[in-house]
């Protein structure tokens, strides 16, 4: 059953939360993704909930800077909330280029939410006249045949939410990257531990990478280091 909505005077459609929720656990999805810098990652726990980047700003919260940022509002898609349906850090053995920290969710958070689509490309690689057909699927037959396990392109999106997607006990665990190649916890990881364990309950794990994972050369840049776990 789709819900229409007009976003940005477009007269779009958009799904329930419940019809996304049926197709990914018919594929075996339990838990959906959002990584974040350490910064931004805060002020979503002082939300107490997954905020856009437009309630983040309106809160009057920080947040740290995106490329897509100036383009994200020009798409329309600055007040929508993304998700991912894998770890992209493990699944591509690279860092992911969101955030260090990341917020694993079980999917139940979706089912009661309304205007919920899925991209079929991430909005990085659209222009303004990119047709809404061309950035998401519009139905439910279009979404299960289309949609491919592991296709970073393709993000649960929450279309312009007035408020924060509450967390309340759909928080399963926070996972925060280590950085450092050293046995005992870096300084960027300790940083990061103690800032958000004084905010929420959430089980806290250290992500120490296998060898063959990427991060470590990623976290050789000195600038992306400061910026992904800076506490300002």
């Amino acid at each position: 059953m789709l819900e229409y909505g007009n976003i940005q005077g477009h007269y779009e459609t958009t799904m329930k939360g419940s019809e996304v929720y049926k197709m990914l656990m018919s594929k075996g999805i339990g838990h959906l993704y959002h990584a974040n810098s350490l910064t931004t990652s805060i002020s979503q726990l002082k939300l107490r909930g997954l905020a856009s980047r437009k309630l983040v700003e309106d809160s009057g919260l920080p947040q740290t800077y995106q490329y897509t940022d100036s383009t994200d509002k020009q798409l329309g898609v600055w007040g929508d909330i993304f998700l991912d349906t894998v770890d992209i850090h493990k699944r591509a053995s690279r860092l992911n280029y969101y955030g260090p920290i990341l917020f694993i969710l079980d999917i139940g958070i979706i089912q009661c939410v309304d205007n919920v689509l899925i991209t079929k490309s991430n909005p990085s690689k659209w222009g303004l006249h990119t047709s809404f057909e061309d950035r998401y699927f519009t139905t439910y037959e279009e979404l299960v045949s289309g949609w491919e396990y592991g296709n970073f392109d393709q993000m649960l999106t929450i279309r312009n939410p007035a408020t924060p997607l509450k967390f309340d006990g759909y928080l399963d665990q926070i996972l925060i990257d280590e950085p450092g190649t050293a046995n005992d916890p870096s300084k960027e990881f300790s940083l990061a531990l103690s800032a958000i364990s004084c905010l929420t309950n959430t089980p806290l794990s250290r992500r120490q990478c296998p060898q063959w994972c990427k991060c470590k050369e990623g976290y050789t840049n000195t600038h992306r280091l400061a910026q992904m776990y800076s506490l300002c």
